[in-house]
C-alpha cells in the first residue's frame, strides 16, 4: 500500500495525523480545566453545605433552650 502513495498524500496524511493530534490535546486540556473547576466548584458547595448545617445545629440548641426557660 505504501508503493502506492505518492509524496503529496503521504504529505497529506501526515498533516492530516498530526492536525488530528493537535485537536485531541486542545480538547483533552480543555475538558481537563473543565473538570477541575467543577471539582472546586464541588468542594465549595460541600464547605457551604457543612457550614449551614453547623447553623441548623446551632439554632436547634437555641429552640430546644427557649423551649426549656
Amino acid at each position: 500500500m505504501m508503493d502506492h502513495l505518492s509524496h503529496f498524500e503521504f504529505l497529506m496524511l501526515a498533516i492530516t495525523l498530526v492536525g488530528g493530534w493537535v485537536k485531541f490535546h486542545a480538547d483533552y486540556n480543555k475538558l481537563s480545566a473543565r473538570v477541575e473547576a467543577l471539582e472546586n466548584d464541588n468542594a465549595d458547595f460541600k464547605a457551604d453545605v457543612k457550614q449551614l448545617l453547623k447553623d441548623i445545629q446551632e439554632i436547634k440548641l437555641l429552640l430546644a433552650k427557649n423551649q426549656m426557660q
